[in-house]
This record gives C-alpha cells, sequence and structure tokens, in this order.
C-alpha cells in the first residue's frame, strides 16, 4: 500500500492525536471574499489546528498574569491612598474611630466612582455650599420626628456639660419611639445657670415642640435644675415631671 492510499484510509474530517488515536475535527471558519473585477464571491476555508489552541492557551495564561498584575497594583494604590489619608488625618488632628462613620464609607464609594482626576473640595464648598445642604438634609429629619411627637408625645433631655475651652454648654434632645434627636444647644458659659433661668430655659423649650406634646423633661439633679422643676410644678406646666440621670 503506498502512502497515498494510506490517507484515504482516513475520512478527511478526522485528525490522529500523538498517541494515535481519533480526535474530534478541527473547528473550522468559511471566510468570502469579493472579486476586484467581477462581481463573483469565492469562499474558502480557514482550520484552525493545534497551534490556534496552543496560541489561546497562552493568552488565558497571560491574561491571569495580568490579574495578578492588577491585584497587586491595587493593593500598592490602596496603600498609597491610605498612607495620604492618613498624614491628612494626623495633621488635622481628628479622632481615629472617624473612620467608623457611615458617611466615611460613602465618602470613599463616591471618590472611587469619580476616578483619577478629583479635585479636592475647597473652603467654600465645605463651609458654605455643602454645609447648607446638610443643614437642610437635617431639617428634613427633624420634620419627620415632629410627626411622632405630635402622635406619641415626646421627652426632652438636657444635659449640661464643659468643653475641653471651659465654655459650659447645655444640650436639648428630644426623644421619641422614633428615636433621639439633637434640637439645639445653648452656651451658658458666661451666665450662671440658676434656678430661674433653666426654667426659662425649660419653657421656651416646650413652647417650641408644643406643650402638648411634651410627656415629661429628663435632666440631671444639679440643684438648678430641682429648683426649676419645683417652679414648673407651682405654675403652669404642673403635668411635667423632672428625672435624673
Amino acid at each position: 500500500m503506498n502512502f497515498e492510499a494510506s490517507m484515504n484510509l482516513i475520512d478527511e474530517d478526522d485528525e490522529m492525536d500523538e498517541d494515535g488515536e481519533m480526535r474530534p475535527p478541527p473547528q473550522t471558519h468559511k471566510v468570502s471574499s469579493n472579486s476586484s473585477c467581477g462581481s463573483s464571491t469565492t469562499a474558502r476555508t480557514v482550520t484552525k489546528g493545534p497551534l490556534n489552541l496552543y496560541f489561546s492557551a497562552k493568552q488565558q495564561e497571560k491574561g491571569k498574569g495580568e490579574e495578578g498584575l492588577d491585584l497587586e497594583a491595587k493593593k500598592i494604590l490602596r496603600d498609597r491612598a491610605i498612607s495620604a489619608f492618613a498624614a491628612w488625618m494626623y495633621d488635622s488632628r481628628l479622632p481615629f474611630n472617624c473612620v467608623n462613620y457611615k458617611t466615611f464609607d460613602k465618602f470613599i464609594e463616591a471618590v472611587g466612582q469619580y476616578g483619577p482626576g478629583m479635585k479636592p473640595p475647597s473652603y467654600h464648598e465645605v463651609r458654605v455650599t455643602h454645609l447648607k445642604k446638610e443643614v437642610k438634609k437635617i431639617d428634613q429629619i427633624i420634620e419627620e420626628h415632629k410627626v411622632e411627637w405630635n402622635k406619641f408625645g415626646c421627652s426632652i433631655m438636657m444635659d449640661k456639660w464643659t468643653a475641653r475651652n471651659g465654655k459650659m454648654i447645655i444640650n436639648v434632645l428630644v426623644n421619641s419611639p422614633r428615636g433621639s434627636v439633637f434640637l439645639e444647644s445653648h452656651d451658658a458659659s458666661n451666665s450662671s445657670t440658676d434656678g430661674s433661668k433653666m426654667y426659662s430655659l425649660f419653657r421656651k423649650t416646650i413652647d417650641k415642640i408644643g406643650k402638648e406634646n411634651v410627656v415629661h423633661i429628663v435632666t440631671d439633679n444639679a440643684s438648678e435644675n430641682v429648683s426649676a422643676g419645683r417652679m414648673m410644678d407651682s405654675m403652669c406646666y404642673p403635668l411635667y415631671q423632672l428625672d435624673v440621670w
């Protein structure tokens, strides 16, 4: 049997692998080409053989390598970004727990979505433009709490404390089934907070919230607060109870 005859024993669509076993026919693609001189169209068949599969596997391995390089590059970029942020945090004397706020997560996500080239905010933007926007958001939250105050009533909570700069601050908070919300603060460092002045502050806060909505007032047991509570019991607010915390 000659070489040509032996080749005819194998089907045209079949091939032998290195172990002498049959393997599936290679993939073929038909490519059409138009003749520049006439309107006739000729078709030729392009066969993908073992070399095509070899180079395809190499490309996949190259892609995996690039992915590893991307991960390493991202690690380096993240370390550089955190180092820059930490330096700014130390320079600004920010507390370490500021990174635990959910608003910080939103900030990082927003910067990442913007991508490279983002300019930092200006002094005017953080002091005026966006501060006004945040104030409007807080006002909206308080309005939502007021709906609960009208339905179920609320408690006024007053906390007096001394800041690091020596100022005496009185924070006013309102609690309802919806939760607690900061209402306002008063600087009491330039005047003594005797019973009459605390009583005046109580009445002012009650009138702002609505006396029909206030269940009672919660404060500490300082002498001026106890005195203000007695004044409220003996005057126009007999239903309000002065508690201590």
